[in-house]
């Protein structure tokens, strides 16, 4: 019985041991991207000619390394739970250190905020890992 009961023990661990190496292993070789979401209310008084130079300027992002997929897009959806936000601007780094340390400083970033922060009401930043 307390041979059983060893064994029973030995089995369990080996089980452990190996589901956390697959784990492991699985993370490591599965490539993610932190997706960067911003979502945009312009103010009332920002003019289609303010808005139009917003979207032109928003480009210029592309620019600045380790920036991926760069979309300024506008709300369709029919639900109604937008609450305000019209615009969205969305993009996706690499790694943290893209987003941190060569986009967020990068001058044109910042032109780009110079420009873009005044004509705002609000703004949501939302980043996540996918």
């Amino acid at each position: 019985m307390r041979r059983l009961a060893i064994l029973s023990s030995t089995v369990i661990m080996l089980v452990l041991t190996l589901s956390s190496s697959i784990i492991r292993m699985e993370n490591t070789t599965k490539k993610e991207k932190l997706q960067h979401i911003v979502l945009i209310q312009f103010k009332a008084s920002t003019t289609p000619e303010q808005l139009a130079e917003i979207e032109s300027e928003v480009m210029t992002l592309k620019e600045i390394k380790g920036v991926n997929h760069l979309k300024m897009s506008e709300n369709v959806s029919p639900e109604n739970l937008n609450h305000g936000y019209t615009h969205s601007l969305t993009m996706w780094f690499e790694n943290e250190a893209d987003r941190d340390e060569l986009y967020l400083p990068h001058p044109i970033h910042k032109a780009f905020v110079d420009l873009f922060v005044p004509h705002t009401e609000k703004v949501l930043v939302f980043d996540y890992w996918e």
